[in-house]
């Protein structure tokens, strides 16, 4: 088959459900009254269907970040501040439409699967160029998934999808328009995993390979100081300039293949720029004086912004629970450096390991008291990491429940030890004290982390708080990886749970929370593994190389039964996605389905454009 678009299969069951969950908001309705943005917990499922307008050349859009990218690279990226940007300057095979919760093509025109869905053909559009000129092939897809995706020495989150597999998919030119991916057993995602940014070959031919050091150039390559010429791309929008500390301008790409209707070229736009804000109070100061065209709301913001939507030419959307995951977690990890020193001290990697000791602590975690006091009402509880928009979401996972008298109780169980002066101490006499942190731009994650650091005193734990900023944390997290308890947030899939799967797979890049695979630690002493990290590894492979749906969805629910049972992550809550949305935008169609934060804004930003 060669669809114009593949609809997603699995949404006969889940539409009626987000629908009944609670009240929904209509693109283009009033704004939300309070009762609904309390109880809120729909999607764009419900929103009118999405007309692409003829737009007018020119203008520009403004977006502020409260933080701007570590890297231009697509396949060094992992934190959401380089994706917001990369994700409007790349483009893949295919893309996920938001609006219409869809895969449809890409850079690729159309695509033909074969009976045993194993092998997938796709035909590239006429006439691609790269941002210099230069011509788009097949070649460069090749080259992309068989020397950057699949390439040991370049870590990347995509390299993690595909090993769910068995084995990487045989990539091969037909010609230099049409491509074939053979797979070594059929695979349920495919398509999603399909819309891996292509990276020109011309640019990248002669550094994906290990030099004298063993090192890769590619790794380094599109960094901070690269000169905007230099940063080839084929999506709608590259790089015009980048000021550290203080925006990025995207313009055009001029050889963009997307026109409109009436044969424009697009984006309408001329520019299109990402400010650094800072933080929170700095980017709600700056929408309000108009400085930006969309803003996120922060729970505790609704009821100030309500009041000037009329005055402020914006609109409020209400698009439901974020899909992001936030969490506490601990570093489990066993592994040692270079220097044979543990990445963790190996006395609070065993509390960390300890379920029971992280049972006691999710006890301690008052949901409810903190989508009252912090989200304003406007939050609702987690248990799993997936979602509840995700059709695979299992709605059945009970909560730990705030009991401080049930954690007192498992960790006297565990063998800690409480003295006369309130110190909690392990069953070797160690004083029990970790380090806490999170991103320092967050309000919310700064009150949830003083609120827990109260619970945990209580227990006679011994707390040191060291908030950070969000780049820093994110390089102690992958890079450093010596940090002790982190409380911090996964960007979340509203369609697919394979999107999740390298927190899964014990090499994945981001299996957080025990980090030290033999093949990723070379030379150094690796870490340990569970059996249920290796029985989650077994059951998200399987859902994977599964078509059926419903198949499928025992699995993902199995797999979130035994997340629940051995808690790698203590779920918090899911604040309601609320977007502030200037009125003179046109081509706009916030969608909980359009990622997390302002990307659910921005993913179709070639079509926006500044009404008249």
């Amino acid at each position: 088959m060669s669809p114009a678009r593949i609809p997603y299969p699995h949404f006969k069951g889940c539409l009626l459900l987000l629908l009944c969950l609670a009240g929904t908001l209509v693109y283009g309705c009033d704004p939300p009254q309070e009762e609904t943005l309390i109880s809120a917990n729909a999607s764009a499922s419900a929103s009118a269907p999405f007309q692409i307008q003829s737009g007018v050349r020119g203008g520009m859009r403004v977006v502020g970040n409260t933080s701007l990218p570590n890297t231009f690279n697509p396949y060094m990226a992992s934190e959401s501040s380089s994706l917001a940007v990369i994700y409007r300057m790349f483009s893949g095979l295919t893309r996920l439409n938001a609006a219409t919760r869809q895969i449809e093509p890409d850079l690729a025109e159309s695509w033909e699967v074969s009976a045993d869905q194993r092998v997938y053909t796709l035909q590239l559009r006429k006439d691609l160029k790269w941002s210099d000129g230069m011509p788009l092939t097949a070649g460069d897809v090749v080259f992309t998934y068989n020397q950057i995706i699949n390439n040991p020495g370049i870590p990347n989150n995509y390299r993690d999808f595909w090993s769910y597999q068995g084995s990487f998919p045989k990539v091969q030119q037909i010609n230099p328009s049409k491509v074939k991916f053979t797979l070594n057993q059929p695979f349920a995602p495919a398509l999603y995993n399909l819309a891996a940014p292509i990276l020109p070959r011309h640019i990248f031919k002669t550094k994906d390979k290990p030099d004298a050091q063993n090192q890769i150039a590619f790794n380094q390559m599109w960094g901070l100081t690269t000169p905007p010429e230099q940063i080839i791309v084929n999506g709608p929008w590259k790089l015009g300039r980048y000021l550290a500390g203080q925006r990025v301008e995207l313009q055009p790409n001029p050889f963009y293949y997307e026109k409109d209707a009436q044969g424009q070229r697009l984006p309408y736009l001329e520019q299109l720029i990402f400010l650094d804000v800072q933080d929170a109070n700095s980017a709600l100061l700056k929408f309000r004086e108009g400085e930006t065209d969309v803003y996120d709301l922060r729970p505790e913001d609704y009821d100030l912004l309500n009041r000037e939507q009329k005055s402020g030419n914006f609109k409020i959307y209400n698009l439901g629970a974020n899909p992001s995951s936030l969490f506490i977690m601990f570093n489990q990890s066993r592994a040692r450096n270079h220097q044979n020193k543990p990445l963790i001290d190996p006395v609070k990697s065993a509390w960390f390991r300890n379920l029971q000791f992280r049972k006691a602590l999710a006890h301690t975690i008052n949901k409810e008291g903190l989508i009252q006091s912090i989200y304003k009402g406007r939050a609702v509880s987690q248990t799993t990491h997936l979602n509840p928009h995700n059709p695979f979401f299992n709605p059945h996972i009970p909560d730990y429940g705030y009991a401080p008298d049930k954690a007192q109780a498992l960790l006297k169980e565990a063998g800690f030890k409480l003295s006369k002066k309130g110190q909690l101490f392990d069953p070797q006499g160690h004083r029990v004290e970790f380090e806490l942190t999170t991103n320092a731009s967050s309000t919310e994650r700064d009150a949830t982390c003083a609120i827990l650091r109260q619970e945990w005193e209580k227990l006679g734990i011994k707390v040191n708080y060291r908030p950070q900023a969000f780049n820093s944390l994110i390089s102690q997290v992958h890079e450093t990886l010596d940090w002790e308890v982190v409380l911090m947030g996964f960007a979340g899939s509203s369609f697919e749970p394979h999107f999740s799967s390298s927190r899964w797979k014990r090499d994945g890049r981001m299996h957080l929370f025990n980090l030290g695979h033999p093949n990723r630690w070379s030379a150094r002493q690796p870490t340990q593994y569970s059996d249920w990290e290796i029985e989650m590894e077994k059951l998200y492979t399987q859902a994977a190389i599964t078509p059926d749906f419903d198949k499928r969805k025992a699995l993902y629910w199995q797999a979130q039964e035994l997340e629940r049972r051995h808690l790698p992550f203590l779920y918090l809550v899911s604040e309601l996605s609320l977007l502030a949305v200037r009125g003179n935008l046109g081509n706009v169609y916030p969608s909980i389905f359009g990622g997390s934060g302002l990307n659910q804004v921005n993913w179709n930003s070639q079509y926006h454009f500044i009404k008249p």
